[in-house]
């Protein structure tokens, strides 16, 4: 299931020495969100829950938001809203990419000026 991980650029510098991300809730396109709209694209709906991501970074605090996006085997249960029930622990090797924010902005904005960067990537990234 691939899963978007709302983090702060900050929370960054501390995901290498560990090899994980912060643990917390992650938002994912789950079977109650798909059930809202089954004629809903996939990509639309996985666009959506990256949104979510992206608004919950805020309640982290200031900065620059980032959006983690993984792929995990396994994810616990899952509410109505597409935010996962529990948190998780997301390996750095099941991350597939990072999503930062252009500039600091607030809940409802910057969906469409998230940044792209491989996890090859965070090293830079992390330095920011």
């Amino acid at each position: 299931m691939r899963v978007y991980v709302p983090m702060l650029l900050g929370e960054l510098a501390a995901v290498p020495a560990p090899g994980r991300l912060p643990e917390r809730a992650p938002f994912a396109v789950t079977d109650a969100v798909r059930a809202l709209d089954p004629t809903a694209d996939e990509e639309d709906l996985e666009f959506e829950a990256m949104c979510q991501a992206l608004d919950a970074a805020r309640d982290l605090g200031p900065g620059r938001r980032v959006v983690a996006s993984a792929d995990l085997p396994d994810a616990p249960g899952t509410g109505d809203t597409g935010r996962l029930d529990a948190a998780v622990v997301v390996e750095l090797a099941d991350i597939v990419s990072f999503h930062v924010e252009e500039d600091e902005g607030e809940v409802g904005a910057g969906y469409d000026d998230l940044l792209w960067y491989d996890v090859t990537e965070l090293t830079e990234l992390a330095a920011e």
